[in-house]
């Protein structure tokens, strides 16, 4: 199935920038009811159907960095039509634990889950939560770009035989944010103090929470806007892209946010394995190339995304705190990587502190990719 680059990354610059320009001034682009009309002509005329759900709005793109689109085109244009990318978005087959159910049992094809989420299924996933290691976004970078993390996470996940990672998400590092009904700016471990901090399924995440003197309960992410706005929660910890897009207006319970990146909120795209090793060999090493390049189409978008996002809040009346060196020192001292209430984690999750101290040097090592 030849496709030249140059026609691929023609087509595929030309829908980044649609998603990007107001539909106003696309008028002069097929009707909505041509398009999709279009979309059900290449879903019958397909051999294969992909099933891909996501928490997330399609027509929030300068918000979310999810790729709906982007995914959907690179596998329908690669594969010449041959697999048809069906999106079931904003939150249809659920979000959280639930989501990761349907894609492990097989009653989606593949999903845009946080690796928290996953972490049950997949523990070696979970010592991305560890804090203070891999928590900017280069450093996250580097290191899902590494040798090492492909062999010793990656593979590791692909031989149990359930799903396959198809790539990254970056969307930022994580915060603590409070809600509406607490409105108090998180600056030092003691402001947790008698807090209800949420966490999601996350194993590390409960333990690292659990160290601070917040009361630490998980909550599926489904219902975190509701406890939010009745008061049973006061501390969230996703990035501001998470908290933009969070289910169930989420970003309308916020008031403050403070920008720690104690540790990546990362999500993955991930595919049942079953419905991967149906498809013939050529079409299966199709679905990983678009994948590969639905993630460089994101890392060129992730910087303006961000901006986005803390504008919008911003521009909501929210307050975004930035902490000092000194400030963020604390933090690390009290709760970083190298703390000894993290070894036994380490050895559990990777098999070895050492094997642990090689995924740190791959985050510092220089990645062939870089943001801009």
């Amino acid at each position: 199935m030849p496709l030249s680059r140059r026609n691929f990354i023609h087509s595929t610059t030309a829908l980044l920038a649609s998603t990007l320009v107001p539909s106003s001034f696309l008028s002069y682009a097929l009707s909505a009811e041509k398009l999709k009309a279009q979309d059900i002509t290449a879903k019958q005329n397909a051999d294969h159907i992909l099933t891909f759900a996501s928490p997330y709005k399609t027509e929030e793109s300068e918000y979310i960095p999810h790729m709906h689109q982007v995914f959907k085109h690179n596998i329908e244009t690669m594969s010449e039509g041959k697999i048809y990318v069906d999106i079931k978005d904003g939150g249809q087959i659920g979000s959280g634990t639930d989501l990761m159910a349907a894609v492990t049992r097989g009653r989606v094809d593949a999903a845009l889950i946080s690796v928290s989420n996953l972490s049950r299924a997949l523990p070696v996933l979970d010592v991305l939560n560890i804090p203070f290691w891999a928590n900017s976004n280069q450093a996250f970078l580097n290191l899902i770009s590494s040798t090492y993390w492909q062999q010793q996470v990656v593979n590791k996940i692909k031989v149990q035989g359930v799903v396959e990672v198809l790539f990254h998400y970056i969307t930022g590092g994580r915060t603590l944010s409070t809600t509406k009904h607490t409105n108090k700016v998180i600056k030092t471990p003691n402001d947790l103090r008698g807090l209800v901090l949420r966490v999601p399924a996350s194993k590390v995440l409960k333990q690292f929470y659990s160290m601070t003197d917040a009361h630490v309960i998980e909550i599926n992410w489904a219902k975190v806007a509701s406890m939010a706005r009745s008061g049973h929660i006061d501390v969230i910890d996703p990035g501001v892209i998470g908290l933009y897009a969070g289910p169930d207006n989420l970003r309308d319970t916020i008031s403050t946010i403070s920008h720690f990146n104690t540790v990546p909120d990362a999500w993955v795209n991930v595919v049942n394995q079953k419905w991967l090793s149906q498809l013939p060999l050529a079409l299966r090493l199709i679905v990983r190339e678009a994948s590969h390049q639905t993630f460089l189409n994101q890392i060129s978008q992730l910087a303006s995304i961000e901006d986005n996002c803390n504008t919008a809040f911003k521009n909501a009346g929210c307050t975004l705190f930035t902490p000092d060196q000194t400030t963020l020192a604390l933090w690390q001292d009290q709760f970083g990587q190298h703390r000894h209430e993290w070894r036994d984690v380490k050895k559990e999750l990777m098999g070895s502190v050492k094997a642990f101290d090689y995924l740190v040097e791959a985050s510092n090592s220089p990645s062939p990719y870089q943001l801009s």
